[in-house]
């Protein structure tokens, strides 16, 4: 499974570096993820699509917090991605000290592993190595992680030394961490560039290493990224970014968003990579203490959204409203996702509505906003509407 390091799950990035983005309690479930994963489960005319979505809330409810509401989800989840939910889930629970659980949730992925075949199978292995690495199980990380190379070097050669280096990374061992990335330096493959990115982040939120090596590790990261082309380089920076804001380095931070807002208004307006990521930026300025520059940022991606296929509408304006709501601004966040459900009530095939007002319902969990009772009575039309054509 690709992800970004932060906000985010459009295309890339590696779960090693994930960190929670959410604004909430962790002691119960949004309701908001709740509706997306009843939405997903809806989605019976395309088992892939309903996979993919029930496995974007899992993690969602494991950035939340939502322990119990994440494991009972990914048990439902469609086909091979609930193995990878599975061992995504043992990465989270690893990171945050619930080492035991973990451990059952690895046991669950590779219990299920063998029931699928084709390159799903290493897939799925490749997030158990991710899990046995945030525990600081070296030897099976490597050892899964390294038979996954073998079987596709080109896919996995590059996420394979990313969880070794995390795996190093969490016992401590700064040194043999970024030898292992260090072997990526040079490579002309944009995963392998992806991975050392990265992998380097991991090791800089490591809270055993070091607070100079850990900045040090920031500073590689930063520097690997410049071999990563185009918006992916964008999408880097700002996880980037907000990693030196945690490490109370405003001015690295600053400079990393403002490279990353550089690269993407020089995007088409049409690119649908293009409003998500500038709304990220405009958090990212929002939590430098720029609110200003975020809400022109924030201006500019509202005035791109009718310019993006209908298809992609709905979850420019839902990314756009999140951002307005890490701002303080409730009144924009609540108009946007409105127009969001607009747009995505508008969409004539039942399939494609149901993954738009999931991601809508991912945004709107992510974000903390508590649903009221017209939102929900919306919610409640689309959802009795989701019937042929699919």
């Amino acid at each position: 499974m690709r992800t970004t390091l932060r906000y985010m799950l459009p295309t890339t990035l590696t779960l090693l570096a994930v960190t929670s983005s959410f604004a909430l309690d962790g002691n119960s479930a949004p309701d908001a993820l709740n509706w997306a994963f009843r939405f997903a489960s809806a989605i019976v005319s395309d088992p892939k699509d309903m996979g993919k979505a029930q496995a974007a809330v899992v993690w969602d409810y494991a950035s939340a917090g939502a322990w119990g509401e994440a494991i009972d989800a990914a048990d439902r989840v469609e086909g091979w991605r609930r193995g990878t939910s599975y061992a995504d889930l043992a990465t989270a629970m690893a990171k945050v000290g619930r080492r035991d659980e973990a451990r059952v949730l690895i046991a669950k992925a590779e219990a299920f592993r063998p029931t699928i075949t084709g390159w799903q199978n290493p897939r799925i292995a490749a997030h158990v190595a991710n899990a046995w690495a945030a525990l600081g199980e070296l030897d099976k990380a490597e050892g899964l992680a390294s038979a996954v190379a073998l079987e596709d070097a080109q896919q996995y050669a590059g996420r394979t030394a990313a969880t070794v280096a995390s795996g190093l990374a969490a016992q401590g061992n700064y040194d043999g961490a970024t030898a292992e990335l260090d072997r990526l330096a040079g490579a002309k493959d944009i995963d392998d560039a992806w991975w050392r990115a990265a992998g380097y982040v991991e090791i800089a939120r490591q809270p055993s290493i070091p607070r100079e090596k850990r900045l040090a590790a920031l500073a590689s990261a930063r520097s690997a990224a410049d071999s990563i082309p185009t918006w992916k380089k964008a999408e880097a920076l700002e996880s980037i970014a907000d990693e030196y804001r945690k490490q109370g380095l405003a001015k690295e931070a600053r400079e990393a968003v403002a490279e990353a807002e550089r690269i993407l208004v020089a995007l088409p307006d049409t690119m649908p990579i293009k409003a998500p990521l500038l709304s990220n930026c405009a958090r990212a300025w929002g939590e430098l203490g720029k609110k200003q520059r975020a809400r022109e940022l924030l201006r500019r991606v509202e005035a791109l959204a009718p310019t993006v296929q209908p298809i992609e509408r709905p979850a420019v304006y839902a990314n756009a409203a999140a951002s307005f709501a890490a701002l303080g601004d409730g009144a924009s966040a609540k108009r946007l996702y409105g127009t969001a459900l607009d747009e995505a009530g508008s969409l004539v095939n039942a399939r494609p509505r149901a993954l738009a007002v999931v991601e809508i319902c991912r945004s709107m969990g992510r974000a903390g906003v508590a649903l009221d009772a017209e939102t929900r009575g919306r919610l409640d039309t689309l959802y009795a509407g989701l019937k042929d054509p699919w």
